[in-house]
């Protein structure tokens, strides 16, 4: 072992300590500004605020693949492309559940929002989980070029969280 190596380590760990600080406290911030927003607005209106939000970072996303891909015109492909082959889903696990009438069924097995859910013990309820549907919505619409909707079918903070995804 070289006298450099412990320096390194010690170097690593102090990185991790810091990014797990800051973690930390984005998650605070961002439990803090969903329950401001629930207070301050009717919840619909909250939660609608997010979706936007959720939906312009997707068209962002959308632009690159379909810039990368081109237009996919069959959502269940494109939703492939997004899961498998780029690396934009930052902070997400998604897996098709299954596809019947036309209709995509998704489980989200691991998300940002839901581990801010959990930290700041919010509800599945909470208008910030607006966030992923319009982050999905966004991207496939841009990458498509057809209209979607995203339903929440089964949401568990400590489980599963299932959506549909539907062409208008």
């Amino acid at each position: 072992m070289s006298d450099k190596e412990p320096i390194h380590v010690q170097l690593l760990q102090d990185e991790l300590r810091d990014c797990k600080a800051l973690s930390k406290s984005l998650k605070i911030l961002a439990g803090e500004v969903s329950n401001m927003m629930d207070r301050m607005v009717k919840a619909e209106d909250a939660e609608e605020v997010f979706v936007s939000m959720g939906e312009d970072a997707g068209r962002r996303l959308g632009e690159k693949a379909r810039d990368q891909f081109g237009v996919i015109e069959n959502v269940e492909e494109a939703l492939d492309t997004f899961i498998h082959r780029t690396n934009m889903w930052y902070g997400y696990e998604i897996e098709v559940d299954r596809i019947e009438d036309g209709t995509i069924y998704i489980n989200i097995l691991e998300s940002f929002i839901r581990d801010i859910l959990r930290d700041r013990k919010l509800s599945v309820h909470s208008s910030l989980c607006g966030i992923t549907r319009g982050y999905l919505k966004g991207a496939l619409m841009e990458l498509t070029g057809k209209e979607v909707d995203i339903e929440v079918v089964v949401a568990d903070v400590d489980g599963i969280f299932r959506e549909k995804i539907t062409v208008r």
